[in-house]
Parts: structure tokens; sequence; C-alpha cells
């Protein structure tokens, strides 16, 4: 690039070329310091975006660790209420086979006294049946 003002210029220039001279000098420095303004003015802007961008996503990196958080807690609460319930149809079954459990003792123990009485009775007669054959046989 050519060096800035009159003497880039060579030689002697006649007072209306070095005016003209000046004029185009001063147009080139003003076009420039536009642009370099225009450049740091979309550079600012690209900054600005860019934060807004940046802004943007961590927000939505927020929402969705706040859904995420939510569908976490969902999830415990029925996994919580399936452990309950579980639980308590554990119980159910379980008394429920304690009671059958209990009704089949009580059966038992029941069969086993009718037998017995069954077994004392028929003793019972099996010994009375002994003494009237002696007393037949001693008396007859």
């Amino acid at each position: 690039m050519a060096a800035s003002g009159p003497t880039a210029f060579p030689g002697k220039m006649s007072h209306k070329k070095y005016k003209a001279a000046l004029k185009k000098e001063k147009r080139r420095k003003r076009r420039q310091e536009l642009a370099r303004l225009r450049d740091a003015e979309l550079s600012q802007q690209e900054e600005e975006e860019d934060a807004f961008a940046e802004e943007k996503r961590l927000e939505e990196e927020r929402l969705m660790e706040e859904e995420r958080q939510k569908l976490h807690e969902e999830w415990l609460l029925r996994e919580e209420k399936a452990q309950e319930e579980f639980r308590a149809k554990k119980k159910k079954e379980e008394a429920a086979r304690k009671r059958k459990e209990e009704q089949e003792r009580k059966l038992k123990a029941e069969w086993e006294e009718q037998q017995r009485k069954e077994r004392e009775e028929e003793e019972q007669k099996q010994q009375e049946k002994r003494e009237r054959e002696v007393t037949s046989v001693i008396g007859g």
C-alpha cells in the first residue's frame, strides 16, 4: 500500500492537483475509518449474537435439566407406589397363608380328635364284648 499524504506523489505538482490528491486521501481515510467502524460494529453484533445464542443454549439446557429432574421424580414416585403395592400384596398373601395354615392345623387337630374318639369307642366296645364273653363263659 502506498504511503499516505502528499509525499506519496512524486515530484512537484500544481496547487490544484495537490488539493485533489489531498481530497482523495481524505476520502480514502474516511472510507477506511467507516469500514473499520462497520467491521467493529459487525464484530460487536456477532459477539452479542454469540452471547445471545450462548444464553439461549444455557436456558435450553436448564429447561432440559428441569424436565429430566421432573421425569426422574415422577419415576421415583411411581417406583415407591409400586413398592408399597408390592409390600401390601405380600403382606396380604402372608396373612392368607397363615390363615390357611391355621385352618388346616385346626382341621387336622379335629380329625385326630375324631379318630382318637372313634378308637376309644371301638376299644370300649371291644372291652365290653370281652367282658360279656368272659361273663358268659364263667356264668354259663
